[in-house]
C-alpha cells in the first residue's frame, strides 16, 4: 500500500471499506449464523483476534458476520486491526500514522451542519437498543456491551464539542449504564449538568467515520479546551465532519455515521454487575476482565436511527484494534509535545504505543540525541508522563532501532542496557487499576491505585557511538 500515501478512504465507513477494497483489502466473510451472545465473540476469538498475550503475525483482518442470530445487520470487526491498515485510512506513509496526525494538530476544519436530514437518520429502529446486535464476549460478562459508540456531548457554555469511547452495558431496550473516567472531558459535562439540575443530551455514534475514531482519544494537553476532536478529525481526514441535530434530543450527531443511539446522561445510577454481585464487567484492553463498577450513571435512551441496512461495527476489548486506536492519536499528541520540551537535549524522531502493553502504558521514544547529561534520562521521563496520565514506561532507543519492531527493541535491550546505570525510577506515582500491578495493594503500603513509572535507557553514549554502530550500518 505504499502508493496510497497522500490518499484518503473517504468521509465514511462505506467508501472507507470501497478504498479498501480497491487496494486490495476486503473483510473476511463469515456466513454460519452465530448469536451475538457469546458465539460471534469466541469465533472471532478463536480465528481472527490478536490480544496483548496472544499475537498473530500481521494482525487483525477485517471480518463480517453477515448473519447473526436474530438480527438484521450484520457485525463488522476488524476495522483498525493493523498499524498499516490504520495507515492507509490516514493517507500515511509506513511508520507515518502518529506524524500525520501530529502535523495536522495546528490545522482546523470546521464541522459541516446539515441539519435535520442526515444520512444516519434514514430509519428509525422501533425496538431501539434491542433491535442491535450488542455483543457479550465470555460468560463472565455483566451483560451485552456496546464498545464502540463515540459519544458526542456539546459544552453548553463554550460550545466545543466533545467526542469520546466509553464502554456501555445495556440494561434494557432504552436503558445503558456508561463508565466515564473522572477528571475527563465527557465526566465534567456530565457533573456541570448535574449541578444545574439538568441531564446531559448526547448522541451515541457506531459505525463513524475512520478519522473520528482515529482522533477520538486525542485530549488535554494535546487539545486546548476551547478545542474540539471534530475539528481535528476534518483536518485529518482532509474534508469537513457531517453533523446533523438529533430528533429527540438537544444535541448534535455524526451524519455519516452507520448508527446513532440519541439519549441523555441521567442522575439515575446503576450498578453494573448484575443483582447477584458477580464482579466482573467486561473484557479490557489490556487483556484481563475489567471489574464492574458499582453506581454508573444510567443512559436514557430516547431514539436509535440508522442508515438504510447498516452494518454494526463494534470492538472487542483485548484486541490489537483497539490497542491501535488508543496508540496513535496518543503518539501523536507525543510527537506534538514532546519535541519543544526536549529540543536542547535533542530531536524526537518517533514514538509508538506497544501494542501488547494496550497501545497506551509502555512508550518506545526514538531520539536523536545531541549529548549526553545525567538528567536527560529523568527529564524525558517527566515530561512524558507530563503529556499522558495513563504512561507506566519509556523506553528510549537511538534513530537505528525500529520502534515499530519488538524484536529490535529487545535487541536494544539485551545489547544497550544495564540496570544500575540505565533505568530510572519514579515511585509513589497514581495509578491505572485496569493494570492489576497497579492497584491498590499490589505494592507494599499502598492503599490506593499506586505504580512505579520507569524508563530504561537503551541509547548508546555519544563518545561510543562507533563501538555500537550496527554491522547493517557498515555493509
Amino acid at each position: 500500500m505504499t502508493g496510497l500515501v497522500g490518499k484518503r478512504t473517504g468521509a465514511d465507513l462505506r467508501s472507507a471499506l470501497r478504498a479498501l477494497e480497491r487496494w486490495g483489502e476486503t473483510p473476511v466473510v463469515v456466513e454460519d449464523s452465530l448469536d451475538p451472545k457469546l458465539e460471534i465473540a469466541r469465533h472471532y476469538m478463536d480465528n481472527f483476534a490478536t490480544s496483548p498475550a496472544h499475537p498473530r503475525p500481521g494482525g487483525e483482518p477485517m471480518v463480517l458476520y453477515a448473519n447473526p442470530v436474530g438480527y438484521d445487520m450484520p457485525v463488522l470487526m476488524g476495522v483498525f486491526g493493523t498499524r498499516a491498515r490504520c495507515e492507509t485510512l490516514l493517507g500515511a506513509g509506513a511508520g507515518g500514522a502518529a506524524g500525520k496526525i501530529a502535523n495536522d494538530l495546528a490545522a482546523r476544519l470546521p464541522v459541516r451542519d446539515l441539519g435535520t436530514a442526515g444520512p444516519a437518520q434514514a430509519r428509525t429502529l422501533p425496538g431501539m437498543l434491542a433491535d442491535l446486535p450488542l455483543l457479550t464476549v465470555t460468560g463472565r460478562d455483566a451483560g451485552p456491551y456496546l464498545t464502540s459508540g463515540l459519544v458526542v456531548a456539546r459544552d453548553p457554555m463554550s460550545g466545543v464539542v466533545n467526542v469520546s469511547i466509553h464502554r456501555m452495558r445495556m440494561l434494557s431496550p432504552d436503558r445503558l449504564t456508561i463508565w466515564m473516567l473522572p477528571g475527563r472531558d465527557l465526566e465534567l459535562l456530565y457533573r456541570r449538568a448535574m449541578e444545574a439540575g439538568k441531564s446531559l443530551p448526547v448522541s451515541i455514534n457506531i459505525g463513524a467515520p475512520p478519522a473520528v475514531y482515529l482522533t477520538s482519544s486525542i485530549s488535554s494537553p494535546f487539545l486546548r479546551t476551547d478545542e474540539s476532536e471534530l475539528e481535528l478529525a476534518g483536518a485529518v481526514a482532509g474534508h469537513p465532519i457531517s453533523v446533523c441535530r438529533c430528533t429527540s434530543q438537544d444535541a448534535w450527531c455524526l451524519a455519516d455515521s452507520e448508527i446513532v443511539i440519541e439519549g441523555e446522561i441521567t442522575a439515575e445510577c446503576r450498578d453494573e454487575y448484575d443483582d447477584a454481585g458477580a464482579p466482573f464487567g467486561m473484557p479490557e484492553f489490556l487483556g484481563y476482565m475489567g471489574m464492574g463498577k458499582a453506581g454508573l450513571p444510567v443512559v436514557s435512551v430516547t431514539r436509535v436511527t440508522t442508515r438504510p441496512e447498516p452494518y454494526y461495527q463494534t470492538f472487542l476489548g483485548p484486541g490489537k484494534e483497539q490497542s491501535e486506536l488508543l496508540a496513535i492519536p496518543t503518539e501523536a499528541g507525543m510527537l506534538a509535545r514532546l519535541g519543544p520540551l526536549l529540543q536542547d537535549h535533542g530531536s524526537i524522531r518517533g514514538a509508538h504505543y506497544l501494542p501488547a502493553a494496550g497501545g497506551q502504558l509502555v512508550l518506545a521514544l526514538q531520539v536523536e540525541k545531541r549529548t549526553d547529561t545525567a538528567e536527560f534520562p529523568r527529564q524525558v521521563l517527566e515530561a512524558a508522563m507530563g503529556c499522558h496520565a495513563l504512561l507506566k514506561a519509556v523506553i528510549l532507543v537511538d534513530a537505528d532501532v525500529d520502534i515499530h519492531s519488538e524484536s529490535d527493541l529487545f535487541w536494544a535491550l539485551a545489547t544497550r542496557f544495564q540496570p544500575s546505570r540505565d533505568l530510572t525510577v519514579l515511585s509513589g506515582r497514581k495509578g491505572f487499576p485496569l493494570d492489576p500491578s497497579q492497584a491498590a495493594g499490589y505494592l507494599a503500603g499502598s492503599s490506593e491505585p499506586t505504580t512505579d513509572k520507569y524508563l530504561m535507557d537503551l541509547t548508546v553514549p555519544v563518545a561510543d557511538r562507533d563501538r555500537f554502530r550496527r554491522v547493517s550500518e557498515l555493509v
